[in-house]
């Protein structure tokens, strides 16, 4: 099955969930927001709810304010989650052709901690589905992480980047997942937000090829703007790290289990494990994982 196959696969498995869960419905898009045949999510014929994607960029909480003239200084940034892995870190014949593949996923434009999990903490409903199958949205029927960050009170905004903030992809040079998650090496998100002096910025993406490894940032987040200083504008990647959602086992190696994405047939298969949120550095499960900075380069630049 050649690396083409196997991606549209898992967008007929774990990633079909996705694609049900976030036509018509979501987020930040930085494109036109549509997710119709030619880049749907599904390998196939896609999904096209009646709207697309053509709701409000993002999901604004409360206004800020400066207390005077009711309106807050803010700025326009653009975030961009780079794959940088080799396209052979694991062997040739394990479910993804050695590659780790980046999944769509949600962030949130907040004050004080990363409000997507906290350390030594059950992961919630909305972050297990993200972890152990890709989508942001949620196992069906279940709210996802993006509407968990909708209701945080310390969260200003928040969405997901999606499909249509894919930047095209030098591993797929036929285009024949176009648009698609997950994004293979060389493959990058973007997606743009606001930002006011104090705020902090939180992502979280699928670890692919795992059980429920994930990508996201430490605990405080990316400082976005310092109160005494300017926008941040360059790489922010030692904010990030790859974590463990302590939701399912790492019974196997990456690539080789058949309850990992994308190998599993569904999206929320595996035993749970009933653990809690861990940084993968301090999980001791004999398995082989890259470096955050050889998985993910992340940059904020001002507009």
């Amino acid at each position: 099955m050649t690396e083409h196959d196997t991606r549209r696969r898992f967008l007929t498995t774990s990633g079909g969930l996705v694609a049900l869960a976030l036509s018509g419905c979501l987020g930040d898009g930085g494109g036109d927001g549509e997710m119709d045949g030619e880049d749907g999510m599904d390998g196939e014929d896609g999904t096209n709810g009646d709207d697309g994607m053509n709701g409000s960029d993002e999901t604004d909480g409360d206004d800020e304010t400066d207390g005077g003239d009711g309106m807050a200084e803010s700025v326009a940034v653009r975030v961009r989650i780079e794959n940088v892995a080799p396209p052979d870190f694991y062997p040739a014949d394990t479910s993804t052709g050695g590659a780790v593949w980046i999944t769509p996923g949600a962030y949130a434009v907040h004050d004080g901690e990363n409000p997507i999990f906290d350390l030594g903490e059950s992961a919630s409903i909305g972050l297990e589905a993200l972890a152990e199958a890709g989508p942001p949205t949620g196992f069906e029927g279940e709210g996802g992480l993006v509407d968990e960050l909708d209701g945080a009170t310390e969260v200003h905004r928040s969405g997901a980047y999606t499909p249509d903030d894919t930047v095209a992809d030098p591993n797929d040079p036929m285009g024949s997942v176009p648009g698609a998650p997950p994004i293979a090496p060389g493959g990058a998100f973007e997606f743009e937000t606001e930002v006011a002096p104090g705020q902090r910025l939180s992502v979280a993406s699928m670890f692919v090829p795992s059980n429920d490894v994930f990508v996201s940032t430490e605990e405080g987040g990316i400082g976005l703007w310092p109160e005494d200083g300017d926008p941040v504008n360059g790489d922010v990647t030692d904010a990030v790290a790859l974590f463990d959602a302590g939701t399912e086992s790492n019974a196997e190696p990456p690539g080789t289990g058949p309850d990992q994405a994308p190998a599993q047939d569904a999206p929320d298969q595996g035993a749970d494990e009933d653990g809690v949120v861990r940084r993968l550095s301090d999980v001791d499960d004999g398995h082989e994982y890259p470096a955050v900075e050889d998985v993910v380069q992340v940059t904020v630049t001002p507009t």
